[in-house]
């Protein structure tokens, strides 16, 4: 676990994150026990927001288990390092391989707190990527979610209402004007 929390230390810097949920993330860092396999109630999540260049439009997903419209990512595994996790996550609920190399950088970190019952979460520390695709080449898993859609950052703005993935599509917005 020593790979994953160097990953982690390795990002937490002022670019991405406030100073308070960069204390937050390096205070979390020491208790250990980094993955939800480990640490059933706080762990590290690699989140990511698929976009497409040219429209300008993010994928959003209907969670099943979580009811709300968010933002692809999951659970860090036990023994896996950071971009591990985030090309699993993104084959997994994506069906792509082979778009997550070691450029990819997180571009956002942020801390969720869970209060979704029975469920063992209570405390998620996101790690928020982009990952730029298309919209022909996924094949998304919908026996963990009920809807998919293609919509600029404001248009997901209107539907998504969890503050973490609220924060990333701001982001996308910056990115997006910046052209």
């Amino acid at each position: 676990m020593l790979e994953l929390s160097n990953d982690v230390r390795s990002i937490a810097i002022p670019s991405i994150a406030t100073q308070v949920v960069i204390g937050r993330y390096l205070k979390r860092l020491e208790r250990g026990d980094l993955t939800r396999d480990e640490d059933p109630a706080s762990h590290y999540c690699a989140y990511f927001l698929p976009y497409n260049e040219k429209t300008k439009n993010v994928l959003i997903i209907h969670h099943k288990k979580s009811g709300l419209w968010l933002s692809p990512g999951g659970h860090i595994d036990k023994d896996e390092r950071l971009l591990e996790a985030l090309k699993r996550e993104v084959f997994e609920e994506l069906g792509v391989k082979d778009i997550v190399d070691e450029t990819f950088k997180p571009f956002l970190l942020t801390i969720t707190p869970v209060n979704k019952t029975p469920h063992l979460c209570k405390e998620h520390f996101d790690i928020w990527f982009r990952i730029p695709t298309s919209e022909e080449n996924l094949n998304i898993d919908f026996q963990e979610f009920h809807d998919a859609k293609w919509l600029t950052p404001e248009e997901a703005g209107k539907i998504v209402t969890d503050g973490p993935n609220l924060e990333a599509l701001e982001k996308m917005k910056q990115l997006f004007a910046k052209g």
